[in-house]
Protein backbone atom coordinates (compact mmCIF):
# COMPACT_ATOMS: atom_id res chain seq x y z
CA UNK A 1 0.00 0.00 0.00
CA UNK A 2 1.37 3.42 -1.20
CA UNK A 3 1.71 6.49 1.25
CA UNK A 4 -1.42 8.26 1.08
CA UNK A 5 -0.51 11.41 -1.08
CA UNK A 6 -1.01 14.39 -1.64
CA UNK A 7 -0.53 15.67 2.29
CA UNK A 8 -3.33 18.05 2.18
CA UNK A 9 -5.52 18.67 4.64
CA UNK A 10 -9.11 20.44 4.78
CA UNK A 11 -9.14 23.64 6.14
CA UNK A 12 -12.92 24.36 8.02
CA UNK A 13 -12.35 26.90 9.97
CA UNK A 14 -11.57 29.60 7.70
CA UNK A 15 -8.02 31.77 7.70
CA UNK A 16 -5.30 31.08 10.06
CA UNK A 17 -3.24 33.42 11.87
CA UNK A 18 0.87 32.97 12.18
CA UNK A 19 1.60 30.35 14.68
CA UNK A 20 4.31 32.41 17.65
CA UNK A 21 4.70 29.68 19.85
CA UNK A 22 4.74 25.75 19.33
CA UNK A 23 4.15 23.67 22.72
CA UNK A 24 4.97 19.83 22.00
CA UNK A 25 4.47 17.37 25.00
CA UNK A 26 5.52 13.68 24.77
CA UNK A 27 5.85 13.76 21.17
CA UNK A 28 8.69 11.54 19.87
CA UNK A 29 11.66 12.47 21.70
CA UNK A 30 10.25 15.43 23.37
CA UNK A 31 9.03 15.07 26.67
CA UNK A 32 8.49 18.74 26.79
CA UNK A 33 9.52 21.19 24.39
CA UNK A 34 8.77 24.91 23.19
CA UNK A 35 9.80 26.95 20.46
CA UNK A 36 8.64 30.76 21.04
CA UNK A 37 9.25 33.98 18.38
CA UNK A 38 8.04 32.45 15.19
CA UNK A 39 8.14 34.95 12.57
CA UNK A 40 6.72 34.14 8.33
CA UNK A 41 9.75 31.94 7.86
CA UNK A 42 11.36 30.07 10.25
CA UNK A 43 14.32 28.05 9.39
CA UNK A 44 15.49 25.01 12.02
CA UNK A 45 18.76 23.73 12.63
CA UNK A 46 20.07 21.02 14.76
CA UNK A 47 22.16 18.11 14.45
CA UNK A 48 21.16 14.93 13.57
CA UNK A 49 18.27 13.36 15.86
CA UNK A 50 17.56 16.61 17.60
CA UNK A 51 13.97 16.10 16.68
CA UNK A 52 13.73 18.95 13.42
CA UNK A 53 12.03 16.71 11.55
CA UNK A 54 9.44 15.61 14.27
CA UNK A 55 8.71 19.52 14.87
CA UNK A 56 7.44 19.41 11.56
CA UNK A 57 5.85 16.50 12.23
CA UNK A 58 4.21 18.06 15.08
CA UNK A 59 3.15 20.93 13.43
CA UNK A 60 1.83 19.05 10.81
CA UNK A 61 -0.62 16.91 13.05
CA UNK A 62 -2.07 19.89 14.95
CA UNK A 63 -2.68 21.91 11.54
CA UNK A 64 -4.97 18.46 10.29
CA UNK A 65 -6.64 18.76 13.73
CA UNK A 66 -5.56 15.11 14.33
CA UNK A 67 -7.10 14.13 10.72
CA UNK A 68 -6.33 9.71 10.46
CA UNK A 69 -4.46 10.22 6.85
CA UNK A 70 -2.21 13.15 7.77
CA UNK A 71 -1.33 10.20 11.16
CA UNK A 72 -0.96 7.27 8.45
CA UNK A 73 1.65 10.14 6.43
CA UNK A 74 3.46 10.89 9.16
CA UNK A 75 4.13 7.50 10.51
CA UNK A 76 4.38 5.51 7.33
CA UNK A 77 6.85 7.91 5.59
CA UNK A 78 9.25 7.05 8.48
CA UNK A 79 9.14 3.30 8.18
CA UNK A 80 7.51 2.24 11.27
CA UNK A 81 4.59 -0.47 9.39
CA UNK A 82 4.64 -4.06 9.56
CA UNK A 83 2.68 -6.61 7.71
CA UNK A 84 0.41 -9.09 9.27
CA UNK A 85 -1.30 -12.08 7.52
CA UNK A 86 -5.21 -12.69 8.35
CA UNK A 87 -6.92 -15.72 6.82
CA UNK A 88 -4.00 -15.50 4.73
CA UNK A 89 -4.06 -12.48 3.15
CA UNK A 90 -1.43 -9.46 3.82
CA UNK A 91 -2.43 -6.78 5.33
CA UNK A 92 -0.14 -3.11 6.49
CA UNK A 93 -0.60 -2.02 9.61
CA UNK A 94 1.36 1.22 11.38
CA UNK A 95 3.28 0.82 14.47
CA UNK A 96 1.87 4.22 16.29
CA UNK A 97 3.74 3.50 19.37
CA UNK A 98 6.77 5.33 18.24
CA UNK A 99 4.73 8.61 17.93
CA UNK A 100 4.85 8.46 21.88
CA UNK A 101 7.98 9.34 23.80
CA UNK A 102 9.35 5.98 25.20
CA UNK A 103 7.83 4.58 22.47
CA UNK A 104 5.93 2.92 24.86
CA UNK A 105 2.32 2.29 24.20
CA UNK A 106 -0.13 1.55 27.15
CA UNK A 107 -3.67 2.95 28.45
CA UNK A 108 -3.09 6.31 29.28
CA UNK A 109 0.08 6.87 26.89
CA UNK A 110 -0.81 10.99 25.90
CA UNK A 111 1.21 13.52 23.47
CA UNK A 112 -0.52 16.51 22.54
CA UNK A 113 0.99 19.68 20.54
CA UNK A 114 -0.59 23.68 21.40
CA UNK A 115 -0.26 26.46 19.60
CA UNK A 116 -0.08 30.50 20.96
CA UNK A 117 -0.92 33.36 20.00
CA UNK A 118 -3.16 31.91 17.48
CA UNK A 119 -6.70 32.69 16.15
CA UNK A 120 -8.59 30.66 15.82
CA UNK A 121 -7.00 28.71 18.87
CA UNK A 122 -5.15 25.26 18.39
CA UNK A 123 -4.50 22.26 19.99
CA UNK A 124 -4.99 18.48 19.64
CA UNK A 125 -4.02 15.53 21.81
CA UNK A 126 -3.76 12.07 21.12
CA UNK A 127 -4.47 9.40 24.07
CA UNK A 128 -4.20 5.62 24.30
CA UNK A 129 -7.75 4.24 26.16
CA UNK A 130 -10.11 2.12 26.06
CA UNK A 131 -13.18 1.50 23.75
CA UNK A 132 -16.49 0.72 25.73
CA UNK A 133 -18.83 -1.33 23.41
CA UNK A 134 -22.05 -0.17 24.00
CA UNK A 135 -20.54 3.93 23.16
CA UNK A 136 -18.35 2.75 20.53
CA UNK A 137 -18.15 6.17 18.41
CA UNK A 138 -17.53 5.47 14.27
CA UNK A 139 -14.27 4.47 13.45
CA UNK A 140 -11.57 7.12 11.17
CA UNK A 141 -13.77 6.48 8.08
CA UNK A 142 -16.30 3.63 7.60
CA UNK A 143 -14.63 -0.29 7.67
CA UNK A 144 -14.98 -2.29 4.72
CA UNK A 145 -18.21 -4.93 5.43
CA UNK A 146 -17.79 -7.81 7.47
CA UNK A 147 -14.69 -6.04 9.11
CA UNK A 148 -15.27 -5.83 12.91
CA UNK A 149 -13.24 -3.83 15.57
CA UNK A 150 -10.98 -6.28 17.10
CA UNK A 151 -10.22 -4.46 19.97
CA UNK A 152 -11.24 -2.81 22.64
CA UNK A 153 -8.14 -0.08 22.60
CA UNK A 154 -8.26 2.96 20.05
CA UNK A 155 -6.74 6.12 19.86
CA UNK A 156 -8.77 9.08 21.06
CA UNK A 157 -8.06 12.27 19.51
CA UNK A 158 -9.63 15.57 21.20
CA UNK A 159 -8.37 19.23 20.67
CA UNK A 160 -9.66 22.80 19.34
CA UNK A 161 -11.22 23.12 16.72
CA UNK A 162 -12.58 19.94 17.07
CA UNK A 163 -10.91 16.97 15.94
CA UNK A 164 -11.97 15.61 12.44
CA UNK A 165 -12.65 12.30 14.39
CA UNK A 166 -12.81 11.10 18.11
CA UNK A 167 -11.03 8.04 18.21
CA UNK A 168 -9.08 5.53 15.88
CA UNK A 169 -9.90 1.83 16.54
CA UNK A 170 -6.53 -0.35 17.41
CA UNK A 171 -5.91 -4.08 16.30
CA UNK A 172 -4.70 -6.77 18.60
CA UNK A 173 -1.32 -5.56 18.20
CA UNK A 174 -1.59 -2.15 18.84
CA UNK A 175 -1.55 -0.76 15.01
CA UNK A 176 -4.00 1.17 13.44
CA UNK A 177 -4.96 -1.51 10.36
CA UNK A 178 -4.52 -0.30 6.44
CA UNK A 179 -8.94 -1.49 6.50
CA UNK A 180 -9.35 1.13 8.96
CA UNK A 181 -8.13 4.18 6.35
CA UNK A 182 -9.10 2.09 3.37
CA UNK A 183 -9.97 4.97 1.65
CA UNK A 184 -6.88 7.03 0.02
CA UNK A 185 -6.76 10.46 -0.30
CA UNK A 186 -6.79 10.83 -4.38
CA UNK A 187 -10.27 8.69 -4.08
CA UNK A 188 -11.26 11.40 -1.37
CA UNK A 189 -10.05 14.34 -3.45
CA UNK A 190 -12.33 12.45 -6.81
CA UNK A 191 -15.51 12.82 -4.26
CA UNK A 192 -14.91 16.12 -3.46
CA UNK A 193 -12.95 15.93 -0.64
CA UNK A 194 -9.54 17.80 0.03
CA UNK A 195 -8.84 20.46 -2.78
CA UNK A 196 -12.55 21.39 -2.70
CA UNK A 197 -12.22 22.98 0.53
CA UNK A 198 -8.69 24.35 0.40
CA UNK A 199 -5.62 22.90 1.63
CA UNK A 200 -3.82 25.06 4.71
CA UNK A 201 -1.02 22.55 5.35
CA UNK A 202 1.88 21.00 2.65
CA UNK A 203 4.39 19.05 3.80
CA UNK A 204 7.51 18.66 1.65
CA UNK A 205 9.40 15.80 2.91
CA UNK A 206 13.50 15.60 1.88
CA UNK A 207 12.79 13.29 -0.64
CA UNK A 208 10.02 15.29 -2.15
CA UNK A 209 6.82 15.08 -3.73
CA UNK A 210 6.01 12.93 -6.13
CA UNK A 211 4.87 12.90 -9.58
CA UNK A 212 1.17 11.69 -8.44
CA UNK A 213 1.18 14.38 -5.79
CA UNK A 214 2.48 17.21 -8.15
CA UNK A 215 0.17 16.65 -11.02
CA UNK A 216 -3.20 16.41 -8.50
CA UNK A 217 -2.10 19.88 -7.45
CA UNK A 218 -1.10 21.53 -10.40
CA UNK A 219 -4.50 20.97 -11.57
CA UNK A 220 -5.51 24.24 -9.71
CA UNK A 221 -2.19 25.80 -10.14
CA UNK A 222 -2.64 25.90 -13.99
CA UNK A 223 -4.08 29.33 -16.21
CA UNK A 224 -3.32 30.91 -12.55
CA UNK A 225 -1.08 34.00 -11.20
CA UNK A 226 0.85 30.86 -9.14
CA UNK A 227 1.45 29.06 -12.86
CA UNK A 228 4.13 32.14 -13.82
CA UNK A 229 5.30 31.76 -10.15
CA UNK A 230 6.39 28.22 -10.52
CA UNK A 231 8.01 29.44 -14.05
CA UNK A 232 10.24 32.03 -12.09
CA UNK A 233 10.74 29.43 -9.77
CA UNK A 234 12.95 26.77 -12.33
CA UNK A 235 14.02 30.13 -14.08
CA UNK A 236 16.11 30.68 -11.17
CA UNK A 237 17.81 27.37 -12.36
CA UNK A 238 18.00 27.43 -16.05
CA UNK A 239 17.27 30.51 -17.65
CA UNK A 240 16.59 28.62 -21.07
CA UNK A 241 13.29 27.47 -19.78
CA UNK A 242 10.19 28.26 -21.47
CA UNK A 243 7.30 26.38 -20.74
CA UNK A 244 6.67 23.86 -17.79
CA UNK A 245 2.75 21.96 -18.94
CA UNK A 246 1.38 18.91 -16.92
CA UNK A 247 1.15 15.42 -19.61
CA UNK A 248 -1.81 13.74 -18.05
CA UNK A 249 -3.63 14.05 -14.84
CA UNK A 250 -5.72 11.05 -15.50
CA UNK A 251 -2.22 9.20 -15.22
CA UNK A 252 -0.46 7.49 -11.99
CA UNK A 253 3.01 8.76 -12.00
CA UNK A 254 6.14 8.42 -9.58
CA UNK A 255 9.19 9.45 -8.62
CA UNK A 256 9.50 12.31 -10.94
CA UNK A 257 7.32 12.21 -13.95
CA UNK A 258 4.17 13.69 -15.43
CA UNK A 259 5.87 17.14 -16.11
CA UNK A 260 7.33 18.26 -19.35
CA UNK A 261 9.54 21.81 -20.34
CA UNK A 262 10.33 23.96 -23.59
CA UNK A 263 13.63 24.68 -23.40
CA UNK A 264 14.85 27.64 -26.10
CA UNK A 265 16.37 26.55 -28.89
CA UNK A 266 14.99 22.51 -28.84
CA UNK A 267 12.38 21.93 -30.46
CA UNK A 268 10.45 19.33 -29.10
CA UNK A 269 10.02 19.27 -24.80
CA UNK A 270 11.61 16.99 -22.68
CA UNK A 271 10.69 15.36 -19.46
CA UNK A 272 11.58 17.50 -16.33
CA UNK A 273 13.22 14.44 -14.50
CA UNK A 274 15.91 14.83 -16.83
CA UNK A 275 17.20 18.25 -15.29
CA UNK A 276 18.32 16.91 -12.42
CA UNK A 277 17.16 16.86 -8.07
CA UNK A 278 17.07 20.81 -7.93
CA UNK A 279 14.79 21.31 -10.78
CA UNK A 280 12.33 18.83 -9.32
CA UNK A 281 12.59 20.01 -5.26
CA UNK A 282 11.94 24.01 -6.53
CA UNK A 283 8.64 23.07 -8.82
CA UNK A 284 7.73 21.14 -5.85
CA UNK A 285 7.98 24.37 -3.10
CA UNK A 286 6.08 26.20 -5.64
CA UNK A 287 3.25 24.19 -6.65
CA UNK A 288 2.50 23.68 -3.02
CA UNK A 289 3.06 26.79 -1.64
CA UNK A 290 0.43 27.69 -3.87
CA UNK A 291 -1.99 25.72 -2.35
CA UNK A 292 -1.09 27.03 1.79
CA UNK A 293 -2.92 30.26 1.59
CA UNK A 294 -3.99 31.10 5.08
CA UNK A 295 -1.98 27.87 6.36
CA UNK A 296 1.64 26.47 6.69
CA UNK A 297 3.93 25.70 4.34
CA UNK A 298 6.82 22.83 5.75
CA UNK A 299 9.39 21.75 4.06
CA UNK A 300 12.73 19.04 5.51
CA UNK A 301 15.78 19.90 4.33
CA UNK A 302 15.34 22.63 2.26
CA UNK A 303 18.09 22.91 0.60
CA UNK A 304 18.32 19.08 -0.70
CA UNK A 305 19.67 19.53 -4.57
CA UNK A 306 20.02 23.25 -4.43
CA UNK A 307 23.57 24.38 -5.31
CA UNK A 308 24.56 27.22 -2.93
CA UNK A 309 24.50 29.75 -6.12
CA UNK A 310 20.59 29.22 -6.35
CA UNK A 311 19.50 29.34 -2.41
CA UNK A 312 19.09 33.02 -2.24
CA UNK A 313 16.97 33.24 -5.03
CA UNK A 314 15.22 30.09 -3.33
CA UNK A 315 14.35 31.98 0.06
CA UNK A 316 13.14 35.10 -1.99
CA UNK A 317 10.96 32.56 -4.21
CA UNK A 318 9.79 31.38 -0.60
CA UNK A 319 9.30 34.86 1.32
CA UNK A 320 7.66 36.63 -1.71
CA UNK A 321 4.85 33.42 -2.18
CA UNK A 322 4.52 33.30 1.76
CA UNK A 323 3.86 37.39 1.74
CA UNK A 324 1.23 37.33 -1.04
CA UNK A 325 -0.14 34.15 0.33
CA UNK A 326 -0.53 34.61 3.94
CA UNK A 327 1.66 31.47 4.01
CA UNK A 328 3.68 30.40 7.58
CA UNK A 329 6.77 28.54 6.59
CA UNK A 330 9.00 26.28 8.89
CA UNK A 331 12.04 24.41 6.97
CA UNK A 332 14.88 22.46 8.37
CA UNK A 333 18.53 22.02 6.83
CA UNK A 334 22.16 21.12 7.80
CA UNK A 335 23.53 23.46 5.62
CA UNK A 336 26.00 26.75 6.59
CA UNK A 337 24.79 28.12 2.92
CA UNK A 338 21.59 27.68 3.12
CA UNK A 339 21.43 29.94 6.58
CA UNK A 340 24.36 31.95 4.64
CA UNK A 341 21.55 32.86 1.70
CA UNK A 342 18.95 33.77 3.99
CA UNK A 343 21.29 35.93 5.85
CA UNK A 344 22.40 37.47 2.89
CA UNK A 345 18.44 37.86 1.67
CA UNK A 346 17.91 39.68 5.12
CA UNK A 347 20.71 42.37 4.73
CA UNK A 348 19.08 42.70 0.91
CA UNK A 349 15.75 43.15 1.95
CA UNK A 350 14.65 44.75 5.25
CA UNK A 351 11.19 43.64 5.21
CA UNK A 352 12.48 40.19 4.94
CA UNK A 353 14.53 40.47 7.85
CA UNK A 354 11.51 41.25 9.98
CA UNK A 355 9.59 38.31 9.07
CA UNK A 356 12.62 35.66 9.74
CA UNK A 357 14.09 33.19 12.64
CA UNK A 358 16.25 30.93 12.98
CA UNK A 359 15.86 27.92 15.37
CA UNK A 360 18.02 25.54 16.74
CA UNK A 361 16.81 22.63 18.26
CA UNK A 362 19.22 20.71 20.83
CA UNK A 363 18.83 17.33 21.66
CA UNK A 364 17.40 17.11 25.44
CA UNK A 365 16.69 20.96 25.67
CA UNK A 366 13.28 22.21 26.43
CA UNK A 367 13.28 25.36 24.56
CA UNK A 368 14.84 26.19 21.00
CA UNK A 369 17.67 28.63 21.06
CA UNK A 370 16.29 31.56 18.76
CA UNK A 371 18.28 33.71 16.32
CA UNK A 372 16.74 36.77 15.05
CA UNK A 373 17.40 37.95 11.28
CA UNK A 374 20.58 40.55 12.68
CA UNK A 375 21.55 37.48 14.13
CA UNK A 376 22.11 35.44 11.50
CA UNK A 377 23.70 38.41 9.33
CA UNK A 378 26.30 38.60 12.04
CA UNK A 379 26.98 34.98 12.56
CA UNK A 380 26.74 34.48 8.76
CA UNK A 381 29.63 37.67 8.31
CA UNK A 382 31.89 36.67 10.97
CA UNK A 383 31.31 32.53 9.71
CA UNK A 384 30.04 31.84 13.70
CA UNK A 385 28.69 28.13 13.51
CA UNK A 386 25.02 28.44 14.31
CA UNK A 387 23.67 25.07 13.34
Amino acid sequence: MAVLEPETIKNETGPVDMIHSIQIRGYRSFKNFQMDGLERVNLLVGTNNSGKTSVLEAIYLLMSRGDPFALWNVVWRRGERVTSTERGEPRTEIDVSHLFNGHQLEIGSTFSISAKNQTPERKVAFSIGEIKEQTSPQPAVPRQPGVPIVSRLGMHITGEPQPTVPVIPLNRSGAIDSNMLQAPSRVRRRSGGLEEEGTPAQFITAESLDGTDLISLWDKVQLTPNEARVLAALKFLDESIEQVRAQSSAQVYYERGGFIIKVAGREHPIPIGSMGDGMWRMMAMAIAIAHCKDGVLLVDEIDTGLHYTVMTNMWRLIFGAAKELNVQVFATTHSSDCIRSLAELCYLDREVESNVTLQRIESGNTHAVQYAAKEIEMAAERHIEVR
